[in-house]
């Protein structure tokens, strides 16, 4: 079948644009006409990609990713034909990128591709795309699928508790700066120009303020420009993979944030060698597959040293616990798992505990952190206030 997008006029005059998906042209318009609906452009959706006129390009997000593979789970498992399952999913899909998407993979599997090849083609991660065809050769996909959603669900929750253990006190301290910096560079001259002008000393604590504000007034644009050119360089020097691993040993020496990011690498470490070993995928495989999920160069070397290690004989727990930055307790149970031959069982028992460890130190954070900013912000907005006082009372004094 092919897509088509079309422009028609509905019962009341209204125009309306979409797609649909039929096996020609004039199948295409029929349908549309039992739609009620005039007809005024239809085109393929691959004319108009060659050509540039179709904006937005083809993908599932994350969550559309999650509901592509629960749906899936859930049609295959209702005994629902793979086409008709595709067909139904991507009807379902509100935007028209992801529609465009899932269809694609439908008539990739309809001439006779495999489900894993026709997401891999929509560039969907190497994870899923390996455990997907694990359940195509097992015959049990919509188990597959049904711990793929839930492994991502697992990760999107983690990024949320990540994000807002930073973007609240951040929002927090951008809001505060911003105050601060409006009351230094606008209200306080103002107002302590009224006191100098009245003669007589102004407190020391004034002074400074009053420094700090001619500062920021006469080089604050300089400062936008040196942020800017600071950032910028950051982006520029991150491209290389040595000054990456340079500042990821450097973030692995500071106390308490190497514990917890050691934590949270080690749990999606943990979860994605686990659902690929329990889905069906080689060791050797899944140890290439799932290395992809460090995010620290220091920790992706150890991943990729370990693989080395399983090919020569030697064991996971062992391989991992050489590198020296895997916590002590996650490579015991790791030996333990591989003594028992239940590995994939014992990393998602592991992933579980790293992950709701990170939850809870993410929490506690977000309580230090809370009062120490609004303490923060009283201590700067207080200072200056008092730069304001100060001159206040000791004018009260001279005028008595």
């Amino acid at each position: 079948m092919t897509i088509f997008a079309y422009e028609a006029l509905d019962a009341r005059g209204r125009r309306k644009k979409g797609e649909i998906e039929a096996d020609s042209e004039r199948l295409a318009r029929q349908r549309l006409k039992g739609q009620q609906l005039v007809v005024r452009k239809l085109s393929p959706i691959e004319r108009q990609q060659r050509s540039g006129e179709q904006g937005g390009k083809a993908y599932l997000g994350a969550t559309e990713t999650v509901l592509f593979l629960q749906q899936l789970a859930t049609l295959t498992e209702a005994g629902m034909p793979l086409i008709d399952t595709l067909a139904a999913i991507a009807e379902g899909m509100g935007r028209q990128a992801s529609r465009r998407a899932v269809f694609a993979i439908r008539k990739q599997v309809l001439e006779g591709g495999s489900l894993a090849e026709a997401l891999r083609s929509q560039h969907f991660d190497e994870v899923i795309c390996n455990m997907i065809a694990a359940g195509e050769e097992t015959g049990q996909l919509e188990a597959v699928a049904t711990r793929l959603a839930a492994l991502l669900e697992l990760r999107q929750q983690l990024n949320q508790e990540l994000l807002s253990a930073t973007l609240y006190p951040a929002i927090i301290l951008a809001f505060g700066m911003v105050v601060m910096l409006f009351l230094m560079t606008v209200v306080v001259p103002k107002m302590v120009a009224v006191f100098a002008r009245a003669g007589g000393d102004l407190p020391t604590l004034t002074k400074v303020v009053m420094s700090l504000s001619d500062f920021l007034r006469a080089q604050g644009g300089w400062l936008i420009v040196a942020t800017a050119a600071a950032i910028l360089l950051y982006k520029w020097l991150m491209r290389s993979d040595a000054m990456r691993e340079r500042r990821d040993r450097w973030l692995l020496r500071i106390p308490l944030l190497n514990h917890l990011l050691v934590t949270i690498e080690t749990a999606r470490f943990s979860r994605t060698l686990g659902m690929l070993l329990s889905g069906g995928v080689p060791m050797l495989a899944a140890m290439l597959i799932a290395n992809q999920s460090w995010s620290l160069i220091p920790l992706k070397q150890i991943g990729a040293a370990a693989r080395e290690g399983l090919r020569e004989g030697e064991s996971l727990a062992e391989a991992l616990k050489r590198g020296g930055y895997i916590p002590t307790m996650a490579t015991q149970l790791l030996s333990v798992g591989e003594q028992s031959g239940q590995l994939d069982t014992m990393l998602l028992r592991i992933a579980d505990h790293y992950e709701k460890d990170v939850s809870r130190k993410l929490k506690r954070m977000l309580t230090v952190a809370e009062p120490l900013l609004v303490m923060l912000m009283a201590v700067g907005v207080g200072a200056l206030a008092m730069a304001i006082l100060l001159p206040i009372a000791e004018m009260n004094q001279l005028v008595r």
